[in-house]
């Protein structure tokens, strides 16, 4: 039940939510109240300034002491190594790198970054994958898939698109399919989800788990109703703002 995946889903005692942290960097504790309620992943966007990678919605809301690794990487690595070197103990944290500046420019600022962190990162070694703590995934402004082609060993992963679908992309570099909700549906969130909007939901999810990736939807209503449709469906990562919110429901209603 809910979708075949990229990685091995948690058994339910360990409760880790199939839900993605809108704007994690915007809460009031960000990534602890994330990991708290055992998100299975966590966004994170980013701008190149100065060499450093700045975390913010906007260019207004960068400051100097909030790095991805001030605010993300390095906080997870501590508790990586507290925790014998898991973050979860049965799956992997998706940390969704939203990039906002240049594209190639900015990675390769984050590759430099992230080999300090190697051993707590999933990677892929001669075309063979390693699960590990922490999965970084490319979103925004993103490499081309073939950036990669030449890396014999990569612990970066790349954030698809529905237009990404049936183009034999591997799993391997492409675990994630994410959509902007509006462009393929006009359900509110209010009253019942319209059946012919299900049937494209369905087929979405079916043809995203069929490639042995998962699915998300950003910007889709923040509310019960929408996480039960999204639930039901399959939906693999809940888009949401409402942690504490939406962990309480999924636990409710999933087990």
């Amino acid at each position: 039940m809910y979708g075949v995946t990229f990685f091995d889903i948690a058994s339910s005692s360990d409760y880790i939510v199939g839900a993605h942290s809108h704007n994690d960097y915007k809460n009031e504790t960000p990534l602890e109240k994330a990991l708290e309620n055992n998100f299975k992943s966590i966004e994170v966007d980013i701008f190149l300034f100065n060499k450093n990678l700045y975390v913010g919605h906007s260019w207004f809301e960068l400051k100097k002491n909030k790095t991805i690794e001030t605010m993300y990487l390095d906080p997870l690595w501590d508790r990586y190594l507290a925790n014998n070197e898991t973050i979860y103990e049965n799956t992997s944290l998706y940390l969704l790198v939203d990039v906002k500046t240049n594209a190639l420019k900015t990675y390769k600022y984050l590759e430099v970054i992230l080999n300090k962190y190697k051993p707590m990162l999933t990677h892929v070694s001669s075309d063979s994958l390693k699960k590990k703590a922490v999965t970084i995934i490319l979103s925004g402004n993103r490499p081309p898939i073939n950036y990669f082609d030449s890396y014999d060993y990569r612990n970066v992963f790349i954030d698809g698109r529905l237009n990404d679908i049936g183009k034999g992309i591997s799993y391997k570099i492409m675990p994630l399919i994410s959509s902007d909700w509006k462009k393929s549906f006009d359900w509110d969130g209010i009253g019942a989800f319209p059946s012919l909007q299900k049937g494209v939901l369905d087929g979405l999810v079916n043809n995203v788990h069929l490639e042995k990736k998962e699915i998300r939807f950003w910007g889709s209503p923040d509310n019960q109703n929408t996480w039960g449709v999204l639930l039901f469906a399959d939906v693999d990562l809940i888009n949401t703002d409402n942690i504490g919110k939406c962990k309480k429901f999924i636990i409710k209603t999933k087990y």
